[in-house]
């Protein structure tokens, strides 16, 4: 019984064993399908969410691909180079400048470029050994362009600030500036800066948050400075805020200016580089202008472009532009076919018409001269005009004969200078700007400057000559009809279609 009862204990026991082992197993399988669970519910899950992002793409097709370029245009924005490196610009041969459309900064004269800082720029292309390339855009737009790449320098009467410092590099300070408030002539003169205490102050966007101006209640406005000068010229504003060689300037276009008094502190005048500058062009530049500043280049230049002619009185500056409003568009026409033909500029023709007869077609001299040009009985004839009060055949003919006049002169007078010598031979004849010319040559004088021979032809055969001060006040007036005309045509002009044709002509008064 004992010995069963041992048999029956030992089956019992590896009864258990067994279903001992068969429990391990099946927790052993329990655990490899959870582990194995795991990762396809992963699978499973992350299908799903690309399915939903597949769905969502596919509905909003448009927005993703908007998103995209958006992207992709902001990548290329921050890794591309903002503009041109010292060695593209070098292996380019082009210097790329964006230039302020206004004309202290520059302007185009018979179809060349002149002007203040152009002159700066040529220097700066010449020391490089590379072309300049100059694009003239508004000022509200030079540092949008330079930080889209559209240039490699932005220059135009730039005053460092704050602003100019974060949209841009300035470069070092080439030039001051003193600043004025200016009103208009006939209301009453701010003698100083507690006169405009209660009164704003109008100013483009290149005076802002400049801390030597904080004294004035200056409002920062959209429009461009010669805007807002024009407007004081109008009497829709009353004070404006303009560097003082701009509002000089300005007083030769806008005849009801007036400068008040000039502001103790100096402005800082620099030209622009992009943000992310190249280092290399960046140092170049700044030891080109101090290399200029030490040689008084900027000074020099400054005395040359804004050390102007004579004023017009108030009367004669109000009656041409009266007479630019009422009488030039009847002759607008006929100056820009005959300027073409003649290659010259059309405001310089229609000036130079102004000077002769103030646009009256049946204008007539006691000399015999006659017409809108003024032209004498030999001249008509030798440029085959039968009719000198037919408005088309004179001023052809006065073209054609600015042009003769222009080839007729030394090769060594190169412009803007060839074309005044020729304005003043227009006046005075060739063979006295001739004499005049050789006799500053004999002096030692430079004979190809316009100033020198102005200045020999009222003593030029050695005593008073009556016709050579005709001459040098002439020329004189003619320049600043000139300016007057380019500044109406960029600035002032209501667009209209130019029409071709006569009609009835307004006399002198």
């Amino acid at each position: 019984m004992s010995e069963w009862q041992d048999k029956l204990d030992l089956f019992r026991v590896q009864l258990l064993i067994v279903l001992l082992c068969k429990l391990l197993f099946a927790i052993n399988h329990v655990n490899r399908y959870s582990s194995l669970m795991g990762p396809i519910e992963s699978l499973v899950a992350a299908f799903q969410s690309v399915k939903q992002l597949v769905r969502f793409c596919l509905r909003h097709l448009e927005l993703i691909l908007v998103l995209g370029l958006i992207i992709i245009a902001a990548i290329q924005y921050y890794v591309r180079p903002q503009s041109q490196s010292l060695s593209d610009i070098l292996k380019s041969g082009e210097l790329r400048v964006l230039i302020a459309d206004e004309p202290d900064s520059q302007y185009v004269f018979n179809r060349q470029h002149y002007g203040f800082e152009y002159e700066l720029l040529e220097a700066f292309a010449g020391d490089l050994g590379v072309d300049l390339n100059v694009e003239v855009v508004p000022y509200g737009e030079l540092f949008t362009l330079l930080d889209a790449g559209a240039g490699d320098i932005a220059v135009g009467g730039i005053v460092d600030s704050p602003f100019v410092r974060r949209a841009a590099t300035p470069s070092i300070a080439w030039y001051k500036a003193q600043t004025t408030v200016v009103y208009r002539r006939g209301t009453q003169r701010p003698k100083r800066i507690d006169d405009l205490e209660r009164h704003k102050v109008l100013a483009s966007s290149r005076y802002f948050e400049i801390e030597a101006l904080k004294s004035l209640n200056i409002v920062d406005d959209h429009r461009s400075e010669y805007a807002l000068l024009s407007a004081v010229d109008q009497g829709s504003e009353a004070y404006v805020l303009s560097v003082n060689y701009r509002a000089r300037a300005a007083k030769h276009y806008l005849p009801n200016l007036n400068r008040s008094f000039i502001l103790p502190d100096l402005l800082d005048i620099v030209w622009a580089l992009p943000r992310r500058v190249d280092t290399p062009l960046q140092i170049r530049l700044n030891g080109f202008l101090e290399a200029a500043l030490e040689q008084n280049l900027p000074t020099e230049l400054a005395n040359n472009y804004f050390k102007l002619p004579k004023r017009l009185s108030t009367y004669d500056a109000l009656a041409v532009h009266k007479k630019i409003e009422t009488v030039f568009p009847n002759f607008e026409y006929a100056f820009k076919r005959a300027a073409r033909r003649g290659d010259i500029d059309w405001q310089l023709l229609a000036a130079i018409a102004y000077q002769e007869s103030r646009w009256s077609n049946d204008a007539r001299s006691p000399t015999g001269v006659r017409g809108l040009m003024q032209l004498t009985t030999e001249t008509a004839e030798a440029l085959g005009v039968d009719d000198r009060l037919d408005m088309n055949q004179s001023i052809d003919a006065a073209a054609q004969y600015l042009k003769q006049l222009r080839r007729r002169l030394p090769v060594r007078i190169k412009e803007p200078q060839r074309t005044w010598f020729a304005v003043g031979a227009y006046n005075v004849g060739m063979k006295h700007i001739l004499a005049a010319y050789r006799k500053a040559r004999d002096q030692g004088l430079d004979e190809t400057q316009w100033s020198t021979i102005s200045g020999l032809l009222p003593t030029l055969y050695g005593k008073p000559f009556d016709r050579g001060v005709q001459a040098q006040k002439y020329v004189e007036r003619v320049q600043i009809f000139t300016d007057i005309m380019r500044f109406y045509d960029l600035h002032q002009r209501k667009t209209e279609e130019l029409q071709e044709g006569v009609v009835e002509l307004a006399s002198a008064e």
